[in-house]
């Protein structure tokens, strides 16, 4: 982290530890509220610590009609469906950026395609909860182990970001 990301995040600590004070008053009458808190705590730190690099970094938004075109256009695809609505999806979202980068001179992509602007593609596809990550490898949706010991079509959910660099790193190493 340069210096002038130091200095925003020195001004924004005091704010942001208030609210996280509040949410744990708020949530200390339930039973489950250290995993809950701990939950929130861990997606707010992996979205702010995740990225290192350009913060102008975006990857590609698609829709229904371009996938074709991008999976055919290279090896490994990641279609990162999300909601603008959604909490988790931004906190997905410099994981992917971070990982496409990283891995766009080996054929790997992420794209982006927003579930409420692609409601057909959506339930054809069931996706049932944002974000979920679609898979496909030299053309075809690939079936993985979905970081939960279950094999899937998709991954739903924030997972580690060891889960989806084991997924590409697997997909890599087949010839």
């Amino acid at each position: 982290m340069d210096s002038e990301g130091q200095a925003q995040l020195i001004h924004f600590l005091p704010s942001v530890l208030g609210q996280l004070i509040k949410v744990w008053q708020k949530l200390a009458k339930f039973e489950c509220a250290s995993t809950i808190f701990l939950t929130i705590v861990h997606s707010a730190c992996t979205a702010a610590l995740i990225r290192k690099g350009d913060d102008d970094y975006m990857v590609e938004e698609i829709s229904s009609s371009d996938i074709d075109r991008v999976v055919s256009e290279n090896r490994i695809v990641f279609i990162d469906c999300h909601a603008v609505w959604c909490g988790p999806c931004r906190t997905l979202s410099p994981i992917l950026e971070e990982l496409d980068e990283k891995y766009s001179d080996k054929g790997f992509k992420v794209v982006k395609l927003d579930v409420d602007q692609n409601r057909e593609f959506s339930m054809e596809n069931r996706i049932t909860g944002v974000p979920s990550v679609l898979v496909f490898s030299d053309g075809q949706r690939v079936v993985f182990d979905d970081g939960r010991g279950s094999k899937s079509d998709k991954l739903i959910g924030v997972m580690p970001p060891e889960v989806y660099t084991q997924i590409i790193e697997d997909l890599l190493a087949v010839a």
